[in-house]
């Protein structure tokens, strides 16, 4: 059968890839979750001085010194993702007039963490420990297109020639362990460790392949997969932070979290060998690595009325992407990013919270593409029981060739890029008790 060609180039690039949100840009290191509550993911997921939960060992240990009495938390979280894929339509004299979409994939994932506080520990010198569980990078997604026939002169039009799947699944979770104390004159500092460990599976596979149509390949095939697994894939990396309080209005956080390195065993199946999968060392299997980066982030927050019950806070992120890669896939040429976040929350004379949020995000393969969120949350006590809930809606757009190229279906390959929008849906609710 014939082997690879432009669509298995393009594959390869898909899943050498990374950004957020679960789609088809978060292939090759994941997209990268937001280990916090619902409190901060409510305000636009701010952190750095907000996130006044055992979840801190994840964001800002210095935050921990604020917990004066021990405490358990936990989340859960789901993503609605729409993502329509489009290609450009013309007329005769090349005029572009719109957009046909062929590809329209709505899914439903969802993940929970969990984290507990010890609450400062007046018997040692007034330091708080916590300790978290939490996805960090998710691998999970799905794409389906189904394959037409391009000639026109076809009977009938326009049919299904194929069927194209890229999946993925699995996760890498972090298991964080963190300490953070007061150190006077409103000075606050806190590290800790992240264990990064978990697994991920990354698939290309074409199904029902009518080959009465699909004529040029070596041997007729209506089956076709190729298969990247990993395994035993884990890391260390290392976050220190602090806050500094000007005065009751005005106080200022910083974290840096470490560059790691993740090692682990990958294997490799083909069934048909449609697609140069993967560059290996062998065909079938071996020890790869896994390198994500440094970040570098810096908050304030400002309450601007004498009753301190409304504050605004702003956090800002620079991460080294350009560090971070996959060595069992091809080079992708990330950019470092920033990204953005904008928080309010407005606590009423009822005691029940208010909070809105704006995110923006820089993409790391392209510095064209961004993605822009609001956010929108609230929280009520209940039976000693602090429960926070929040939406997220963002979209984002972008140009990207099919992932399953013309010419692995005996016709031309389209020369323009097709357009792909996103649009995500998502929800958090986080419990907290104190102990």
């Amino acid at each position: 059968m014939r082997r690879g060609g432009t669509g298995g180039v393009l594959l390869i690039l898909a899943l050498a890839t990374c950004s957020w949100g679960y789609t088809f840009l978060d292939l090759g290191l994941g997209s990268e979750t937001f280990p916090g509550s619902g409190r901060c993911a409510g305000m636009g997921e701010v952190a750095l001085l907000s996130e006044e939960t055992p979840f801190a060992v994840l964001q800002n240990p210095a935050l921990l010194s604020k917990l004066e009495r021990p405490q358990v938390a936990g989340t859960y979280r789901f993503y609605s993702i729409e993502e329509d894929w489009s290609f450009p339509a013309h007329d005769s004299f090349d005029a572009l007039l719109g957009y046909t979409t062929y590809s329209r994939n709505s899914n439903l994932y969802h993940r929970g963490a969990i984290g507990v506080c010890s609450g400062v520990v007046p018997q040692g010198l007034g330091i708080s420990f916590g300790c978290a569980y939490a996805p960090v990078y998710d691998f999970t997604y799905d794409f389906y297109e189904e394959i037409r026939d391009r000639n026109t002169a076809s009977v009938p039009t326009d049919k299904v020639i194929a069927e194209g799947f890229v999946e993925s699944s699995g996760s890498i979770s972090a298991l964080a362990f963190g300490v953070g104390t007061s150190v006077g004159d409103g000075f606050s500092l806190g590290a800790g460790i992240d264990y990064l460990f978990g697994d991920f599976e990354l698939k290309g596979r074409l199904s029902g392949v009518d080959t009465s149509k699909v004529q040029c390949w070596d041997e007729p095939m209506t089956e076709t997969s190729d298969t990247f697994t990993s395994s035993n894939v884990d890391g260390i990396r290392v976050r220190v932070g602090g806050t500094y309080e000007f005065n009751k209005r005005l106080e200022m956080g910083a974290s840096v979290v470490t560059a790691c390195e993740l090692t682990g065993d990958y294997s490799t199946s083909s069934v048909g060998g449609l697609l140069e999968f993967l560059p290996r060392v062998t065909d079938d299997g071996g020890e790869f690595k896994v390198k994500y980066p440094a970040s570098y982030a810096l908050g304030v927050t400002f309450r601007p009325r004498n009753e301190l019950m409304t504050v605004v806070e702003a956090d800002v992120k620079y991460t080294t992407w350009s560090d971070a890669g996959n060595d069992a896939l091809v080079d992708a040429g990330l950019e470092d990013i920033y990204e953005w976040h904008i928080g309010v929350e407005h606590v009423f004379y009822n005691q029940r919270p208010l909070r809105f949020g704006f995110i923006y995000k820089g993409c790391p393969t392209d510095d064209e593409i961004s993605e822009t969120a609001f956010t929108i949350g609230s929280g009520f006590a209940t039976y000693g029981l602090g429960i926070e809930a929040s939406v997220r809606v963002g979209w984002r757009e972008y140009r990207q060739f099919d992932l399953f190229d013309d010419s692995l279906f005996c016709a031309e390959s389209r020369d323009l890029t097709d357009l792909v929008e996103e649009t995500t849906f998502s929800g958090m609710i986080s419990i907290m008790r104190g102990l």
